[in-house]
């Protein structure tokens, strides 16, 4: 059997005889199942002009092709009207154009192993679809493996309704008949003794493509292998050049360059004692500073607690309607004050002038006019905001002033201190609370929370409407 120019061995005939027979008669998906190789296209091909009686569609699908594509090699091949929509399945196009047709369909797709799932579902629709008055034939060529993979995918109604066919591998006879061939339309005649041929083809597996490699392999002889020296020899010259190049630019551009050459610093071991005493010296200044931080800690906590007062903020006589804080005194100051006070006390209190009278006349008016405030009494439990803590009474007096829209304001004495205080709260949260409104109200520094219970030593005093403070 011959087909454009080819001839066909005896068992490649006799399987292009069966393939056609059953894709006639047969209501199954006829696949047909070689390695590569083993002369599927040539059986496809053969296959394809064996039909004269059918309509037939040869497509060898590529690699990368999508769906619309395959449709369309498939239609222009079997329909005569190029209007069509590669878009729509193949069963639904073809049952559109089914009543024009007046030859069976035969379907053949070459690496069918290519095509998606979604066109093989349609081969087998479309294997089931008669036109004609005969069903549609559909034959597909693909590797064993791609089957032995695709069928336990299946359910197994899809599964009965697809044929494969495997392709046997060529006797020894048909090997030696298709090598003489194949030499016979080479126009040459290789001294190559027949029993060396015979030899090579039965270690073969029986694949034409075998056979072919043979005969090429007695035609040409075998290829000379190129060295690693010839495949990289340009690589390794240019690699050779640019590293010369570097060579002589550095050779020649370092002499002439004014630049020191840095010196090259080695550093001991992590582990070796040069290290350690260098960590040492480095990190001296800061456990020096750490101490120190420490040590002044400690005494901050210990002057604390021998006085309250020791962190109090005091404040500088300021004009009427400003509240400064005067400068932290400390516990010197404090003590030094404290022997002023009492060397004050104890000489005799000069002769009052003229002036003072007048004062006290003044002071006696104004007692008379404004009546003073009861002596608050201390709560004992509860929290207080500490505002200020001063010297002055001056100071004092100009707080009062501008807080006297703000309830429970009391003033207390604390040796020769001056203590602002404001309200009695439940808790320190809402003291907190309470301070925080204050500083942003009136633009106070950060207020003290201050226990009522730890204030046993500090005497409230009596305030007026207008600011003062009577004693």
């Amino acid at each position: 059997m011959t087909f454009q120019g080819q001839v066909l061995l005896p068992s490649q005939e006799a399987l292009v005889e069966r393939l056609h027979h059953v894709a006639s008669y047969s209501d199954q998906l006829l696949v047909l199942v070689g390695a590569h190789g083993s002369g599927k296209t040539t059986l496809l091909t053969a296959l394809a002009t064996d039909f004269d009686e059918s309509n037939a569609a040869l497509v060898i699908c590529p690699m990368h092709a999508d769906n619309a594509e395959i449709r369309r090699k498939i239609l222009v091949q079997l329909v005569s009207s190029p209007i069509f929509d590669d878009e729509i399945s193949l069963a639904e196009t073809i049952l559109r154009v089914a009543p024009k047709q007046s030859k069976p369909l035969h379907i053949i797709i070459d690496d069918a192993h290519l095509l998606s799932k979604e066109l093989w579902a349609e081969c087998i629709i479309l294997n089931q679809v008669q036109c004609a008055g005969q069903r549609i034939a559909v034959t597909l060529a693909v590797p064993p493996a791609f089957l032995a993979d695709l069928l336990p995918q299946l359910p197994e109604s899809l599964r009965r309704q697809i044929l494969p066919v495997s392709i046997d591998p060529l006797s020894l006879p048909e090997r030696e008949a298709l090598y003489q061939t194949l030499l016979r339309y080479s126009d040459q005649n290789p001294f190559t003794p027949r029993d060396i041929v015979r030899a090579q083809l039965e270690k073969q597996t029986g694949t034409p493509q075998e056979v072919v490699a043979l005969l090429e392999l007695a035609l040409h002889g075998q290829g000379e292998k190129k060295s690693v020296w010839t495949q990289y020899k340009v690589a390794l010259i240019g690699f050779a050049s640019v590293l010369i190049a570097v060579v002589i630019w550095l050779g020649l551009a370092k002499p002439f360059s004014g630049e020191p050459i840095p010196e090259v610093v080695t550093y001991p071991a992590v582990d070796s004692a040069e290290f350690l005493a260098h960590g040492k010296q480095i990190l001296a200044p800061y456990f020096k500073q750490r101490a120190e931080s420490l040590t002044q800690a400690l005494l901050a906590e210990a002057v604390e607690q021998a006085d309250p007062l020791a962190k109090f903020h005091g404040e500088e006589p300021q004009a009427e309607g400003e509240t400064g804080i005067a400068p932290p005194v400390d516990e010197a100051t404090s003590k030094g004050d404290s022997s002023a006070t009492e060397i004050d006390e104890a000489e005799p209190a000069p002769a009052p002038t003229e002036q003072a009278k007048d004062d006290t006349a003044t002071q006696v008016v104004h007692a008379t006019a404004e009546p003073a405030s009861p002596v608050s009494v201390r709560p004992k439990t509860g929290y207080a905001i500490q505002i200020a803590t001063v010297s002055q009474r001056e100071t004092v007096q100009s707080l009062l002033k501008k807080l006297h829209n703000v309830p429970e304001v009391r003033v207390a004495k604390y040796k020769q201190f001056w203590v602002v205080l404001v309200g009695q709260f439940n808790d320190s949260q809402s003291a907190q609370q309470a301070a925080a409104e204050l500083v942003k109200e009136y633009h106070l520094s950060q207020p003290l929370i201050k226990k009522w219970a730890e204030l046993g030593g500090y005497q409230l005093q009596e305030t007026r409407s207008s600011g003062e403070i009577s004693e």
